[in-house]
C-alpha cells in the first residue's frame, strides 16, 4: 500500500522558522486533521541543513522549461541533482539553485521549472502522512493561517510513495 503525504513548505527555499513557530505550525496542521473519524499517522516539523528537494514521489512524471515549454525530462533533472548532491540521497540537498536548461539554454532557478505535479525546494517542512480527512489538500485559507503562524508564506506539495 502506498503512503500519501501533504508537505507544507515555505515559499522561499532558504527560509527556516524558529523551532517554536515550527512546533506551533505542526500543531495547527495536526488540528486540521483531528475531526471525527480522522486519523493521521504522522505530523511533524522537519528541518534540513541545506535546501532539499520536496518531491512528489510517484506523481513526478515530467519537468518542463518555463521559457519555451519544452519537456526536459526527469532524467536530466535527476542527473542534475546527482551532480549537485554528489550522489542522490533520500532527500537530495541542493547547494545552488541556478541552472541552465538544456532545451533553450536559458538560465533560471530550479524553483522556476514546471513539473507535471508540483515539487518544492525547502530547508523546512511540516509533513502529514496517511490522513483520512476527506479534503485532499489544504485550502488557501488554511495555508494562509499556517503561514501566519510559521511567520512566512507557505505552499503544499502532494506526495505518494
Amino acid at each position: 500500500m502506498s503512503d500519501l503525504y501533504i508537505r507544507v513548505i515555505p515559499v522561499d527555499p532558504q527560509w527556516q522558522p524558529t523551532a517554536e513557530a515550527a512546533g506551533r505550525t505542526a500543531e495547527y496542521v495536526a488540528g486540521l486533521f483531528a475531526g471525527p473519524g480522522d486519523h493521521v499517522e504522522s505530523i511533524k516539523p522537519v528541518f534540513y541543513d541545506h535546501i532539499t528537494l520536496i518531491d512528489a514521489g510517484q506523481y513526478m512524471e515530467d519537468v518542463f522549461c518555463p521559457r519555451c515549454d519544452t519537456a526536459i525530462g526527469l532524467d536530466w533533472f535527476w542527473d542534475l541533482l546527482r551532480e549537485e548532491d554528489g550522489g542522490l540521497t533520500v532527500d537530495p540537498t541542493i547547494g545552488d539553485l541556478d541552472v541552465r536548461v538544456p532545451c533553450c539554454g536559458c538560465p533560471l532557478m530550479l524553483p522556476e521549472l514546471r513539473f507535471e505535479a508540483p515539487v518544492g525546494f525547502a530547508r523546512f517542512e511540516v509533513s502529514i502522512m496517511n490522513w483520512t480527512r476527506h479534503a485532499w489538500e489544504l485550502s488557501d485559507e488554511e495555508l494562509t493561517t499556517a503561514g501566519g503562524i510559521l511567520g512566512h508564506p507557505v505552499t503544499q506539495i502532494h506526495t505518494r510513495y
